[in-house]
């Protein structure tokens, strides 16, 4: 399955994007269109989750880094999507974008 890798380092701190991350996982319209039975694992203290699908599944961790935290979130998506992969990326992008500003 192809993978999407996304890092994003912000000046919030790591609980401040542990939170959007998951907000944005469980509740956005957008990442619901490409999969509707999202469900996420999330593990609060280590501030990682694992998200499964019908079609896109996802990991993610949040660190802490110098002056705020570090978002990495690698993202699988089936054979049949790979014509739809820049589309799925692009979407995903503008949205850490938002969420993450």
């Amino acid at each position: 399955m192809p993978k999407l890798n996304f890092n994003h380092t912000t000046t919030k701190s790591s609980r401040d994007v542990f939170s959007m991350i998951k907000k944005f996982f469980e509740s956005d319209a957008d990442i619901r269109r490409f999969d509707s039975n999202i469900q996420c694992q999330l593990n609060d203290q280590e501030m990682s989750g694992k998200v499964k699908g019908s079609v896109i599944s996802a990991d993610f961790k949040v660190t802490a880094a110098n002056t705020g935290s570090k978002l990495d979130i690698t993202i699988e998506i089936p054979f049949i999507m790979t014509p739809l992969k820049g589309k799925v990326q692009e979407t995903i992008q503008k949205k850490l974008d938002k969420y993450l500003a």
